[in-house]
């Protein structure tokens, strides 16, 4: 199965909405299509961010169902100069984890564009990669709509 980890911003873009990208990735890790992964230290910093700007009980909710969800790892040492040093432990978490997409839409991550194997990409490029990894027809985003629609 693929393993991904969710930058802190995903959870913000989630609380645009249920159509959000960031919602549909989230959705995924808990309907188990994905394996999240996620260190200590990057669940402290998402909660914090989460506390602060997000008011949405619901979506709250299922953040924690998501981090419930998540493999937890601990972060490997890595070599690598970033521009913004908290950034650092989100990279160091995904390679602990061997995931195959680190999910972002911070500048300084998405400028690695791949690091020891792995892809980092925005929730859009993301989402429509997994789009035409599933069939010809979107069936996997198509079940997803009518379950959130209850159709």
């Amino acid at each position: 199965m693929i393993k991904v980890l969710l930058d802190t911003n995903i959870f913000i873009d989630a609380d645009r909405g249920l159509g959000s990208y960031g919602q549909r990735i989230i959705e995924l890790v808990i309907n188990n299509k994905l394996v999240g992964v996620i260190s200590r230290s990057v669940k402290n910093e998402n909660n914090l961010i989460i506390d602060k700007l997000i008011k949405d009980s619901a979506l709250k909710n299922q953040v924690a169902k998501y981090f419930g969800k998540c493999k937890k790892v601990d972060p490997v040492n890595i070599n690598v100069q970033l521009e913004d040093r908290e950034d650092v432990k989100i990279l160091a978490a995904a390679v602990a984890g061997q995931v195959e997409f680190l999910i972002t839409e911070d500048r300084h991550l998405l400028d690695l564009d791949v690091y020891q194997g792995l892809k980092i990409l925005r929730p859009k490029d993301w989402g429509q990669w997994w789009e035409r990894q599933q069939d010809e027809s979107g069936e996997t985003w198509n079940s997803w709509a009518r379950n959130l629609l209850g159709k």
